[in-house]
């Protein structure tokens, strides 16, 4: 199945920079900071990063050891990103909002899920790769679907070749979508809440609906009376998932009716 007008970002100026970046050294050195970008993806301010590193250094399931936080920060050392320094207790690291927040997500979802289960892990709405990268070091996972517009796919596999990411990673073009694709674990920040109802709906029927379990950050319902990419409000959602739990987001990124939708946890 062909598809177009995904999302309200699926517009000329962000995947054609996402194509430009990819194709040109001097504009992917300095990808982060480009204003088509960061419209979109690199947006989180320095205290949503403070916030997400009180939130890490909290956690009590996982503790990061320095050479992990250096592994994990070196996400930043591509693209120049705008970075800050963050502290709690005694400890101090330096790097970007994003990757902070990908940090985030690895201690929810291994706070949340048996982990040792998951081999396969589908991502709708990827970035650049920052959470793949996490996730795939992090986890003992064998495979990674990353779903986006072709555009995007380019700049995430050149982002994820330059930092030497290794593994079975699959770059699906989401706008020819034709067969199921089933995971122990479906993602999407944000991604799904923005898609156009159609796009939902193959989405759902071919991978959501596919996940044993799942974890998505839905922006409120600002994105489901978008004129032409209307799409589900998030009771629509959770009904189609009968064993969802539903949280406020925390710490909160943008907005206070952003929600946390999670299946198939311990």
């Amino acid at each position: 199945m062909k598809i177009s007008g995904t999302s309200v970002f699926d517009n000329e100026w962000y995947p054609e920079f996402c194509y430009f970046a990819s194709r040109h050294d001097d504009v992917f050195k300095n990808f982060k900071r480009n204003p088509v970008y960061t419209r979109v993806v690199e947006y989180l301010s320095p205290e949503v990063g403070q916030a997400c590193f009180e939130y890490i250094m909290r956690s009590r399931t996982l503790r990061l050891s320095e050479d992990e936080w250096q592994f994990f920060l070196r996400n930043d050392s591509v693209g120049n990103p705008f970075i800050a320094e963050y502290s709690a207790g005694d400890w101090n690291v330096i790097g970007s909002p994003s990757t902070l927040r990908y940090i985030k997500v690895l201690v929810d979802i291994v706070s949340l899920f048996d982990v040792d289960n998951f081999k396969t892990v589908t991502e709708i709405g990827v970035g650049y790769g920052g959470q793949c990268r996490v996730l795939m070091s992090a986890l003992p996972l064998e495979r990674y679907n990353l779903i986006d517009l072709p555009e995007v796919l380019a700049l995430t596999e050149k982002f994820l070749t330059a930092l030497n990411l290794t593994g079975d990673i699959r770059y699906i073009d989401g706008t020819h979508l034709y067969g199921d694709t089933p995971c122990d674990f479906f993602i999407s920040d944000y991604a799904f809440s923005e898609l156009a109802r159609p796009v939902q709906d193959m989405y759902f029927e071919k991978v959501v609906s596919k996940a044993k379990a799942g974890y998505v950050t839905w922006d409120g319902d600002f994105f489901a009376g978008y004129g032409m990419y209307s799409g589900y409000t998030l009771d629509e959602f959770v009904a189609k998932i009968p064993s969802a739990k539903v949280f406020p987001e925390f710490p909160i990124t943008t907005s206070p009716d952003n929600r946390l939708v999670v299946w198939g946890t311990k």
